[in-house]
């Protein structure tokens, strides 16, 4: 039997990655994991789920903590643990195991965290970087967070930048370069849901999935 499957996606903010990640969800008929991960991660790691929500897709150029260093085994005294002060190095480690948990015992797709590099040895993996014209990701981000034009750029810049320095930060790979991922798209192009339907044609063809399946 063939291992499960996995999609990463990468994505701009205002691109529409989540939305056309749900749809590609829902046709394949797989669970998609983007923020589910940290309460997943909190859960079974007994940590609060507030420090993986300040932590989320953000770096942090300290050291690594002494969890790590000490740590025998990956959850070990974990009340001891809980009252350290746990670096996003830390943290990071935890959610990437969910990760890797996920990605193989189940068909899935991941948005973001890195899960592109994290999962870069798995035997069947895909990853894609969803992309959109800047008029068209300003517009989205407005309508969706009720700003106007000039605070939805700045949110936009804010949010990228974030994302660039924690993926940059903790991955041998940059962000949104090409070369770290097997398709890159601008959904500005075709519009959510035919990209969702472009990219469901490529990945039964990659993985092989049958129309009745």
């Amino acid at each position: 039997m063939a291992s499960p499957y996995v999609i990463t996606i990468g994505r701009e903010l205002g691109s529409g990655g989540k939305s056309i990640g749900q749809m590609l969800a829902k046709a394949l008929n797989i669970p998609i994991y983007d923020r589910r991960l940290i309460k997943m991660a909190a859960e079974e790691s007994g940590f609060n789920p507030n420090l993986f929500k300040n932590a989320d897709e953000r770096a942090n150029h300290g050291i690594l903590s002494t969890f790590l260093r000490a740590a025998t085994s990956p959850f070990s005294n974990i009340s001891n643990m809980y009252n350290n002060s746990l670096s996003n190095e830390s943290l990071f480690q935890v959610q990437a195991d969910i990760i890797r948990q996920k990605a193989e015992t189940e068909n899935c797709i991941i948005v973001g965290r890195c899960a592109d590099y994290i999962l870069r040895e798995h035997p069947r993996h895909l990853n894609v970087f969803i992309r959109a014209d800047l008029k068209d990701r300003i517009s989205h981000v407005s309508q969706r967070e009720v700003i106007k034009a000039d605070a939805a750029l700045e949110l936009i810049n804010e949010e990228d930048k974030k994302r660039q320095e924690y993926h940059d930060f903790y991955c041998e790979t940059n962000w949104g370069d090409s070369r770290a991922y097997d398709i890159c798209i601008n959904s500005s192009l075709l519009g959510l849901e035919k990209t969702a339907e472009f990219l469901l044609d490529y990945v039964k063809c990659y993985f092989g999935i049958e129309e009745n399946k």
